[in-house]
């Protein structure tokens, strides 16, 4: 009898050991939990989040990563610069006997889509922010500042193609 409680007792200590091993090492080193469960998130600035035991680690759209305890409130634009956005333009269409290269020019990417401009046209493509400064569409979307949906909202055109998985 005292046998079988050692030995129950070892394995819930070896347990409770690699729980809290795997829960330190991601937060340490800032990586993702061994043992989690993967949400896949859309329509949102996480891409997905590896959930473990303990900690949660996050994988936002603006290519950022961090790990925190379960029940800490992270959002991925904490770590983007928190600029208000006053406009998006094509500076192309006020360019007077505007021509471009016909190339199609990948601009951005997610888990579903590759979009697009059906011209070499993507260093004219700006988001003018509150106090004036400017930046690419491509620049904008990678760090988080803007969501595709952001480009529908100013109407700005574009094409996707859906990403093929075999």
């Amino acid at each position: 009898m005292k046998q079988t409680k050692k030995i129950i007792l070892i394995i819930i200590i070896i347990i409770i050991g690699i729980i809290v091993g795997d829960s330190l090492q991601a937060l340490l080193f800032n990586n993702s939990p061994i043992i989690k469960i993967k949400i896949n998130l859309t329509d949102s600035n996480i891409k997905y989040i590896d959930k473990g035991l303990v900690v949660n680690h996050y994988y936002c759209n603006n290519n950022t990563e961090k790990t925190v305890f379960k029940g800490t409130n992270y959002n991925c634009l904490s770590n983007v610069e928190n600029k208000k956005i006053k406009t998006i333009i094509d500076k192309t269409l006020n360019t007077q006997d505007f021509a471009c290269l016909d190339v199609i020019e990948d601009f951005y990417q997610d888990e579903n889509y590759i979009y697009y401009f059906n011209c070499a046209k993507g260093y004219a493509i700006v988001v003018v922010y509150e106090d004036e400064t400017e930046e690419k569409v491509e620049d904008a979307l990678k760090k988080g500042t803007i969501t595709i949906s952001d480009l529908d909202k100013y109407n700005i055109t574009y094409g996707k193609r859906e990403i093929k998985n075999n």
